[in-house]
């Protein structure tokens, strides 16, 4: 008999299951620069130094993980240095799904390994950040935490949406087809707008920025409905079944 009373083929089964939750994520995303790698091979074959092209998608997919860098950001300027957009939005859905899938499995690890730990915690300081400023999010449950994925905004993502779909309580599977369906919607929104606008602006580059303007006043009328709309949700309204008193979320 091993530890705590269970046997070393239980120790096997636990350690076998941790390194899938672990690797499979990895190796998914890892998969995906392997095919990057020949979409932009080398000038010197297979093996020789990462080409111009390769390096800088990679550049840009590894930005999207940085602040205040997102798909909004990412995409248009992917785009316009000529990648393919199905090519970036595979790349940055891939991301999203891969980030979920870590986090929602290996929650409990993570938060062990040093600086990945110390990473984990302000996310989940930033997402408790979130519950308290956003209360809509956690009063519309599932399609609150879905617009919360959609909307691209500072805060917003996999690895948010994650964590506070955990504080929610929701199911490991909910919140990975949540976080798969906003990443996917919110991609394709992104990729055809900005589509549209480089197509716009091969034709004539005022009809671009025009574009851009009417679509930056629909963005902003839009905010103004939510913001109102979501008031209703705020603990300060008395019809608001906000609960004030409830702890954070804490590793």
């Amino acid at each position: 008999m091993a530890e705590e009373g269970r046997t070393t083929q239980e120790w096997a089964k636990i350690i076998l299951r941790r390194l899938v939750f672990l690797g499979g994520p990895l190796a998914l995303y890892g998969a995906f620069i392997v095919f990057l790698w020949f979409v932009y091979p080398p000038e010197g074959g297979l093996l020789g130094q990462p080409s111009e092209r390769f390096l800088i998608i990679m550049g840009l997919l590894i930005a999207y993980l940085v602040p205040p860098f997102g798909k909004e950001t990412i995409i248009p300027i992917s785009m316009g240095l000529g990648f393919p957009a199905w090519l970036i939005s595979s790349g940055i859905i891939l991301m999203d799904i891969c980030s979920c899938l870590l986090i929602a499995l290996n929650f409990d690890l993570l938060q062990k390994i040093p600086f990945v730990g110390g990473l984990i915690r302000k996310f989940t300081d930033g997402a408790n950040k979130v519950r308290k400023k956003s209360p809509w999010i956690e009063q519309l449950s599932h399609v609150g935490l879905l617009i919360f994925m959609y909307i691209p905004l500072q805060g917003s993502g996999a690895t948010n949406s994650t964590i506070l779909g955990q504080l929610f309580g929701m199911r490991k599977i909910t919140v990975f087809w949540i976080v798969t369906l906003g990443s996917i919607l919110s991609t394709l929104t992104i990729a055809f707008g900005s589509a549209a606008v480089l197509d716009l602006w091969q034709v004539n580059p005022w009809y671009a920025v025009l574009a851009i303007v009417l679509i930056a006043v629909a963005v902003i009328v839009l905010a103004v409905l939510w913001h109102r709309y979501t008031k209703r949700f705020s603990p300060k309204n008395p019809a608001c079944d906000c609960d004030t008193d409830e702890e954070d979320f804490l590793p």
